[in-house]
């Protein structure tokens, strides 16, 4: 029995796997991948290794990360400065 490594999806971050097959084919289309993460429609290959672990898009395209607002933008966006209020009070004539 083989045992394919846990992996995380690139995407969204999901577990896909560990699994556990007593033959391992080679993956080269999604469909072929026994490591997929359904919603994003995203597989692994078939290797054992890591090094040699690719991604395989069921729509051939990589698709943008589901997150709205990447988190380094968001910690960015919450450390930003915030503009001073514009004062109604006319400026003090000499």
């Amino acid at each position: 029995m083989v045992i394919l490594p846990k992996l995380r999806c690139p995407n969204c971050g999901k577990g896909m796997g560990p699994i556990k097959a007593k033959e391992v084919p080679p993956a080269n289309t999604y469909d072929e991948c026994l490591r997929r993460c359904p919603r994003c429609r995203i597989g692994a290959t078939n290797a054992k290794s890591f090094s040699k672990i690719k991604f395989i898009y069921a729509d051939g395209v990589p698709k943008p990360p589901t997150q709205a607002t990447p988190p380094q933008e968001a910690a960015e966006q919450d450390a930003a400065p915030e503009e001073a209020a514009p004062q109604d009070a006319p400026p003090d004539k000499p």
